[in-house]
């Protein structure tokens, strides 16, 4: 019975110790001590002892590599998702890293590509369009002061110094101007003019040909050809006074309705005229755009070439459809504004011209109505009575 509880004691420890321990408590010398015993159990207790043991000690080891195995796959669980967290948020700040890099980069890029006010004035050519607006409108108003006053024989226009809108400042000019040698007669000192300027009195290129008056050489012969196609000669009209009668009066408004029909003729050419006036000093920005016009870089730009220049020159340099290609979306609404813009003073301008071409084509129905009530037959109804 004391060997029990020393076993049952050791055993209280657990553990392969305990199984040596017993088997050596029963060693050889005790077990010859009660061979003969056979009410003595110790044996076989000690037996189921260390065979319950046995079974206690695997059951503890299968739970504790339960555990362990347990344990390990929590802790891969925890490392994974730790792992993955930690992935995630790498991931998602190299996408901000490289969200904020491309925005920068954008940024960069349209800073570079949107020209400051000045830049985009010089580039586009949009710093001219007021500034020849004024000079077009300016000369317009001088042509008309001039050509009005000529059409209806005012002496303060007609006799200004330098106006040359007298029939004989006229003839002076072209005979020592326009005519060519041939025409010159016996008289050496007529004719003797710059054979560039033979006949460019009567050359429609003087007016139509020209985007802008380079000198008043120019500008002098698109005059005299207006003046030759509204009006040629200056008509002297009679005094408002001596219109005592019915017919005098008459006259006197038929002459002056023939004065604003050529007045209006004249009108035509004097808008034709006063767009090509110098107004803008873009003449290096318009040789560089149409480099094929041969024009001196350092001459302003009239409302006609500027206009040109924006609508139609440009686009025939295949520089322009290269750079098309590479323009960013904001520059590419940028140029159809720009395209949009010119489009509505083209029409603005095609509006006004097809107004005084409206003026002209009454102002004739009217002529023909007038010449009809000249027949025989309707200026005295009773000539024509049987």
């Amino acid at each position: 019975m004391k060997t029990r509880r020393v076993l049952l004691r050791v055993a209280g420890h657990g553990g392969a110790g305990a199984l040596l321990l017993a088997v050596a408590l029963l060693g050889p010398a005790e077990a010859l001590a009660h061979a003969c015993d056979r009410t003595d159990n110790d044996r076989r207790e000690a037996s189921r002892v260390i065979r319950d043991l046995t079974g206690e000690i695997d059951e503890m080891e299968r739970a504790i590599i339960e555990a362990l195995r347990l344990q390990t796959g929590q802790l891969s669980g925890y490392t994974a998702q730790s792992a993955r967290a930690i992935t995630g948020a790498l991931d998602s700040q190299t996408r901000l890293q490289a969200q904020i890099a491309r925005e920068a980069a954008e940024t960069e890029a349209m800073r570079a590509r949107r020209p400051a006010r000045g830049a985009c004035e010089g580039i586009t050519g949009l710093a001219g369009l007021a500034a020849t607006g004024q000079a077009s409108a300016g000369a317009r108003a001088s042509a008309a002061l001039t050509e009005t006053g000529r059409i209806i024989g005012d002496r303060a226009v007609v006799e200004r110094p330098g106006a040359a809108a007298g029939d004989a400042a006229r003839f002076e000019t072209i005979a020592r101007t326009y005519c060519n040698a041939a025409r010159a007669g016996e008289d050496s000192n007529l004719c003797g003019g710059e054979s560039a300027l033979h006949g460019a009195d009567l050359k429609a290129g003087s007016l139509f040909d020209r985007r802008t008056y380079a000198s008043e050489a120019e500008l002098r012969a698109a005059v005299e050809l207006s003046r030759n196609l509204a009006a040629p000669v200056v008509h002297d009209p009679p005094p408002m006074a001596s219109a005592d009668t019915e017919r005098e009066r008459r006259r006197v408004l038929l002459a002056r309705a023939a004065d604003a029909r050529t007045a209006l003729a004249g009108d035509y050419f004097a808008e034709a005229r006063a767009l090509r006036a110098p107004g803008a000093g873009l003449g290096s920005w318009a040789a560089q755009v149409a480099s094929g016009l041969g024009r001196d870089p350092d001459g302003p730009v009239s409302r006609y070439e500027l206009l040109e220049l924006l609508a139609s020159r440009r686009f025939e340099d295949p520089d322009w459809f290269v750079r098309l290609q590479g323009m960013s979306a904001e520059n590419l609404l940028r140029e159809l504004v720009t395209l949009q813009a010119v489009s509505l003073m083209l029409d603005w301008q095609r509006y006004r011209s097809d107004e005084r071409r409206g003026a002209i084509d009454a102002a004739s129905l009217a002529l023909a109505a007038e010449e009809m009530r000249r027949l025989p037959g309707l200026a005295n109804p009773a000539a024509g009575a049987n």
